[in-house]
């Protein structure tokens, strides 16, 4: 066994999506499945602690691996429902104008499913429009992003707290 197999980084989310990191989700991994039990449970956690005011709060593990040698450009083994969900959480957040990190975007892509890859281009600009409508899906590959975000706005629009900005900016933070 290699003594170099794993170097674990304890990184912050901001870090975690810094500027030219590049995630990709190989094909053998499953669609992005996560619902309102995994993604709720995941907001409700942050918030705890913002209300607690930790200094910090362990989200979970991400497990990478470089891609083609390249130092800045990872595949994702494992942690990739998580990390999908932090990508559409800052989305959302980016929208209402009080994400500390707006530099995720483009960050995050799916290997051989230029759909799902779409998907998450496209909540981005429909959390932009008017009626912040998400198009129809017809995949389960891309549907599943969409039903993400919609269940992360649903539960800001339906928690008080989460509903002022300043608390909004404290959860963001």
């Amino acid at each position: 066994m290699s003594h170099n197999l794993l170097h674990p980084e304890l990184l912050t989310v901001s870090e975690l999506f810094d500027h030219d990191t590049v995630y990709t989700v190989p094909i053998y991994q499953r669609n992005y499945a996560w619902r309102a039990p995994q993604i709720e449970q995941l907001i409700s956690d942050i918030q705890d602690a913002v209300v607690r005011q930790e200094s910090g709060y362990f989200l979970g593990n991400l497990v990478v691996t470089p891609r083609e040698n390249q130092r800045k450009d990872f595949e994702v083994i494992d942690g990739q429902q998580r990390l999908t969900t932090l990508y559409l959480l800052l989305t959302f957040l980016e929208k209402e104008g009080e994400s500390p990190h707006p530099h995720h975007k483009g960050r995050l892509q799916y290997e051989s499913r230029a759909r799902a890859t779409e998907a998450l281009r496209r909540v981005g600009q429909e959390a932009s429009m008017p009626d912040g409508q998400p198009q129809d899906s017809t995949t389960s590959e891309d549907s599943g992003i969409q039903e993400g975000f919609k269940i992360i706005k649903e539960m800001f629009e339906r928690h008080e707290k989460l509903r002022q900005k300043d608390e909004r900016c404290r959860f963001a933070d």
